[in-house]
């Protein structure tokens, strides 16, 4: 097969990480978990303690890349003000262990998780305002707002960038980073109370 007849690297990872995807969405139930007040002290303390342990795992590999600008979608902050919002105590909130990736290719597969569920925030809070719950505690969700498009589509060009049509090596490594980010979101965000 020519380079040019292979699917690029986002339609490889999104029909590789297709299943995982559906799995964390049907068992997070984060809308009805987020209109709960428990379900959304939970629920947003799991997501901080994502966040807080994935993006310094990926930092070293991903914040050198131009045209990224990973700090400027670091979602930890709004997290950590969340919580408080919220009333949890930051230093009770655990942070998930995150194994930092070997490479690039797989930190950016991991951040591919990251950075998607950015697109599904605006979803989620545009649903609980149509169901009128407040969106208290809740600004990680959209942390772009109207630039939530166009962040994203920045970010696959990145991607694309890095890993060109016919970098099966560097695929296959995006696809593990992409597997394993999801992997570890279900079952961090999904354990139990």
């Amino acid at each position: 097969m020519q380079d040019t007849e292979r699917p690029d690297i986002v339609s490889r990872l999104r029909a590789a990480t297709g299943e995982a995807h559906a799995r964390l969405d049907a068992r997070l139930n984060i809308v009805d978990e987020l209109s709960r007040p428990e379900g959304r002290r939970r629920l947003v303390a799991r997501f901080f303690g994502l966040h807080a342990g994935a993006e310094p795992a990926l930092a070293p590999l991903l914040s050198p890349i131009d045209g990224l600008d990973f700090e400027g979608r670091d979602r930890s902050p709004l997290l950590e003000r969340d919580i408080a919002v919220l009333g949890l105590d930051r230093e009770r909130v655990p942070v998930c262990p995150v194994e930092p990736p070997r490479t690039e290719a797989e930190a950016l597969g991991f951040f591919y998780v990251l950075e998607g569920s950015t697109l599904g925030g605006r979803i989620i809070r545009r649903e609980m305002e149509t169901r009128g719950v407040a969106g208290d505690g809740l600004s990680f969700l959209d942390p772009y707002g109207s630039d939530t498009g166009a962040r994203w589509r920045a970010f696959l060009d990145v991607l694309r960038a890095r890993v060109p049509a016919g970098d099966d090596a560097s695929a296959a490594a995006v696809v593990r980073g992409g597997v394993a980010g999801f992997v570890r979101a279900e079952t961090w965000l999904c354990e139990a109370a």
